[in-house]
């Protein structure tokens, strides 16, 4: 089944400058100039992560005419002379008769290739500059060199001395990296800096690196402190659980992967504050907001000067106030005495205006002993966080309720409802340590109930298998007489569990757990939730056709523009069943909106191990290769594998493949036996996807008389669906089934549209067997120009999901990539795929 159905074309979003004013027009002319014969060099300087290499394809791309030889320097071989230089031009000696036989051997003693001792960096500069201007006088040569400040200084040299001599050869030197070398032997080379991406650009974009929703304010405070550098935002979190963020309303945690960034400076510098200084700095580390008139109100009341912060090197103060070095923040709060730290809160808060919710955090840290009044106002504001903040906001806020609530019983509420915030975001240690609280003097029936459900739904993400599955169906069935909605939910939890399961056992255990989900909700099935269940459950019992109609409401419920906390964490399962309905709209729709506002980890759990049971050759992703490469036997026992799990949402694909691996096996009862089985799927959905497939499978096991009309009608349906690479399935088949009735001209016509959208989307499997079969036709086919060459991975997966529809944030929180690497990555698809805006990226929908 089409994992990447129809979505609505989206105009294509503005693309932010790599470079400042003017500075493109340098690259343009050097590029103009090199092409004539009078070249240069340039050095392209960013931070860490800030979008050199991507400059550098930029670069690349637009050098066609050129002779490109590219090498991307390694921090391991740093101390190996001459090593980048032999990955840069080391393959070039064999083919140049021009190189003087002095120069030849110079190179090849300096790249170890002879028994000599190391030449000197001069001669081996010489020796390159003729070979590389030999090269140029046949054709332009660039010369990149990526990630440059970790070259060996040998090689760093040589290519100094080379973009040295660059002008009047037709030699183009590009230098990218985010900082120079050890020893910079570069510092005579022209430099353009990167620009950094400025918050108006970024309106939204922090949460595409950020763990989950985060508050504005923080973000952008974050994005600021980084100099407007997406990849500099990631290196600093790195070592950070989300906990501690806490979509802004967390506290620093202490560095758990790397010392201090800056060799020790920041504890020495600390050391050397007076008292009042440190607490200055200490209250800019506890304001994650970086709320420029805040600082100043704390400068004003703690008596303290921000000026000797700023001239010690340890704030900057600008639109927001940040921290020179990343691990400042942490070391500065962590070095205080928590009597000190809960001062500074305190202190904050009365000085915090405007922003009850803020204030009120402050107030929560600022508290030791239990203060009910308190406890009471941050569970009211743990909702108004929630918005600001996602479920990680709405936990912190629970939690600290719940440190502070003097009764045992209360406690235990608060504790219970941060541990499922918690999980809803992924955070299955800190939901685990909330537990902890429900202590046994604090539980009555109920609260034992809802412990059990947690702690089962926990390590049901962390161990799955039958016995997770179980836990999940005893503790519903211990809530279903306490909490008869909470039951609801964990069945359907168990359900998932017991659906998903790969034990031998697992069958019995789904139908019993299918059996009281459904009588659990018999009678009740007002909410979304309940009727996901009520309609998986049918689906386990009665068979799908049974369960299309019930599992159309519930994806009809889940379309609603709003939706509660429990319905939001099951958007993920409602979209993968708008894929086993064939409903593409719907499963486009959901998706959206699960990437945006809801997480399932059971779920998130289970959809990431599809990739490795891929692998397995279990799914119906292995016989779809299987039957691009004529290997259908493999595909008939990959596709049986997959029929046989009944996962929702896959099952349909599945079967179509089967169908065509039985039919190229010559197991006609097989072939036959599963169009049944597929059609008792897509008649009831009636969809023109489902129906189109369907008449595929017809058109396979019919008799000639019969066939074309099939395939006639698989074409139309799956046309009128826009789902290029199901329609290029339907197309292959038919002009298959023409060649071998010698009807080649018609067969050619087929041949041909289908090895086009195979090509659009990226099926390079598919588009050669099109290929063999136009060559039986007695057509020549051509190669791929490179207009159309294959899409890299990761290319593939961003034009997929910029057809699916997700903003560029979306993309790269997805792909844990920079925005600006997303945007990079369109621009190569675009030019790869000969669109300009994603208004085209239709042609993509099915990658």
């Amino acid at each position: 089944m089409d994992i990447d159905p129809d979505a609505t074309s989206l105009p294509a979003s503005p693309r932010p400058p790599l470079y400042g004013p003017g500075e493109e027009d340098r690259l343009d002319d050097l590029r103009r100039r090199t092409a004539a014969g009078s070249g240069g060099a340039i050095r392209i300087l960013g931070n860490r992560g800030s979008g050199s290499s991507a400059a550098l394809d930029q670069v690349i791309d637009q050098a066609a005419t050129f002779r490109v030889l590219r090498v991307r320097a390694v921090a391991a071989e740093q101390e190996i002379p001459f090593a980048a230089l032999h990955l840069l031009c080391g393959e070039l000696l064999d083919h140049y008769a021009f190189l003087s036989a002095t120069h030849l051997a110079t190179l090849q003693a300096a790249f170890g290739l002879i028994d000599e001792p190391r030449p000197a960096v001069g001669a081996v500069a010489s020796a390159v500059l003729e070979l590389l201007s030999g090269i140029a006088e046949a054709q332009p040569v660039c010369a990149a060199v990526d990630d440059a400040h970790w070259l060996d200084e040998p090689s760093a040299e040589v290519l100094a001395f080379v973009a040295a001599q660059a002008t009047g050869r037709a030699l183009m030197i590009i230098i990218a990296g985010s900082r120079p070398p050890r020893l910079d032997p570069f510092g005579q080379v022209p430099a353009m800096r990167l620009r950094p991406i400025g918050h108006g650009e970024l309106r939204g974009q922090p949460r595409a690196v950020l763990p989950g929703l985060v508050d504005d304010a923080v973000a952008e405070r974050m994005l600021a402190e980084s100099g407007g550098n997406l990849c500099e935002l990631v290196e600093s979190l790195r070592g950070h659980p989300a906990a501690e963020l806490a979509g802004g309303f967390g506290i620093p945690g202490p560095r758990r992967v790397r010392a201090c960034s800056n060799e020790g400076y920041c504890s020495s510098a600390i050391g050397h504050l007076t008292p009042v200084s440190r607490r200055l700095l200490l209250a800019a580390a506890a304001d994650p907001t970086g709320d420029v008139l805040l600082f100043e109100r704390m400068t004003a009341e703690l008596g303290a000067d921000g000026e000797t912060l700023v001239a010690a090197h340890l704030v900057v103060v600008g639109d927001h106030v940040t921290f020179a070095c990343p691990d400042l923040r942490s070391v500065s709060y962590h070095s205080a005495a928590p009597a000190e730290r809960r001062l500074i809160h305190r202190k904050l808060a009365e000085n915090t205006a405007g922003d009850p919710t803020r204030r009120l955090w402050h107030l929560g840290l600022a508290t030791a002993a239990h203060d009910d009044a308190l406890a009471d106002d941050l569970e009211t504001h743990a909702d108004l966080a929630q918005p600001r903040g996602g479920a990680a906001a709405r936990a912190a806020f629970l939690e600290r309720a719940a440190l502070l609530t003097s009764d045992p019983t209360g406690r235990a509420d608060r504790a219970l409802a941060a541990s499922a915030a918690m999980y809803d975001y992924g955070d299955l240690a800190g939901a685990q340590r909330l537990l902890a609280l429900v202590t046994p003097e604090s539980q009555d029936a109920v609260r034992a109930a809802r412990r059990n459900w947690h702690r089962a739904r926990i390590e049901t993400v962390l161990r799955t298998g039958e016995g997770s599955a179980r836990q999940l169906l005893e503790a519903a069935r211990r809530l279903r007489p306490l909490d008869p909605a909470d039951a609801r939910e964990a069945y359907l939890d168990a359900l998932l569990a017991a659906t998903f399961g790969n034990e031998p056992t697992g069958h019995a255990l789904l139908l019993v757990t299918a059996t009281e989900a459904r009588a659990a909700t018999w009678e009740q099935r007002r909410q979304p939730a309940d009727q996901l269940l009520f309609g998986l459950a049918t689906r386990v019992l009665d068979g799908y056709a049974r369960s299309v109609a019930p599992l159309r409401a519930a994806i009809s419920a889940f379309r609603e523009p709003s939706l509660d906390l429990r319905a939001a964490r099951w958007l993920g399962l409602a979209a993968l069943l708008g894929v086993d309905l064939w409903d593409s709209q719907a499963w486009r729709d959901l998706a959206q909106r699960y990437a945006a506002t809801g997480r399932n980890p059971r779920l998130d759990s289970l959809l990431s191990q599809i990739p490795a049971r891929a692998r397995r050759h279990d799914t119906g992703i292995a016989a779809a290769l299987h039957n691009a490469a004529g290997q259908y036997d493999l595909a008939v026992g990959a596709a049986r594998k997959a029929v046989r799990s009944e996962h929702p949402g896959f099952t349909g694909w599945a079967l179509i493949e089967l169908v065509e691996a039985a039919v190229r096996a010559g197991d006609e009862r097989l072939a036959a036996e599963t169009a049944v089985q597929l059609a008792q799927r897509t008649t009831p959905a009636g969809s023109d996807w489902a129906l189109g497939v369907q008449a595929t499978a017809e058109a396979l096991i019919a008799k000639d008389q019969y066939a074309e009309a099939s395939y006639r009608e698989a074409i139309e349906r799956l046309g009128r669906t826009g789902l290029l690479y199901r329609l290029a399935r339907a197309e292959l088949l038919y002009g298959e089934w023409l060649r071998r009735r010698n009807r080649r001209i018609e067969a050619r016509a087929q041949l041909r549209s289908a090895s086009k959208h195979f090509g659009e989307v990226g099926a390079d499997a598919f588009v050669q067997r099109a290929r063999r079969e136009l060559l039986a036709t007695g057509e020549n086919t051509r190669k791929q120009t490179n207009g159309s060459r294959r899409l890299t991975p990761q290319e593939n997966q961003v034009a997929s999901l910029a057809r699916g529809g997700f903003s560029n944030a979306e993309i790269a929180a997805q792909l844990v990539i920079s925005s600006r690497t997303v945007e990079y990555h369109l621009y190569k698809a675009f030019a790869k795929l000969g669109v300009r805006s994603r208004a085209k990226l239709e042609r993509l929908r099915d990658l």
